[in-house]
């Protein structure tokens, strides 16, 4: 399984907007205004926290389990900056970034 700076440096080599996380599909780009899924396996609950909760502060993860939802920036070092919303969906993590 990727992590999530391998699919943002993805994200930002196939001319994509956004990356959608969700549990129960693999991740996927909005390339075109099209959403266009990675060929990869299914992600599972486990898998879209651990993505998510990647980025997060420990402040973050504090307010996120509090909220149920979170916006934040995050920046990866030689790549760029990102914004995210994480939010629960279904009982599961999810989260698209841009």
């Amino acid at each position: 399984m990727a992590d999530l700076h391998q699919l943002l440096k993805i994200m930002i080599e196939k001319g994509a907007s956004d990356l959608h996380i969700t549990t129960g599909s693999p991740p996927q780009y909005r390339i075109d205004g099209r959403l266009t899924p990675l060929n990869m396996p299914q992600l599972t609950a486990t898998e879209t926290k651990r993505l998510c909760y990647s980025v997060l502060t420990d402040l973050q993860r504090h307010i996120f389990e509090e909220e149920n939802e979170l916006d934040l920036s995050f920046g990866v070092k030689g790549l760029a900056r990102f914004r995210a919303n994480i939010f629960r969906q279904r009982g599961a993590v999810a989260g698209p970034s841009a």
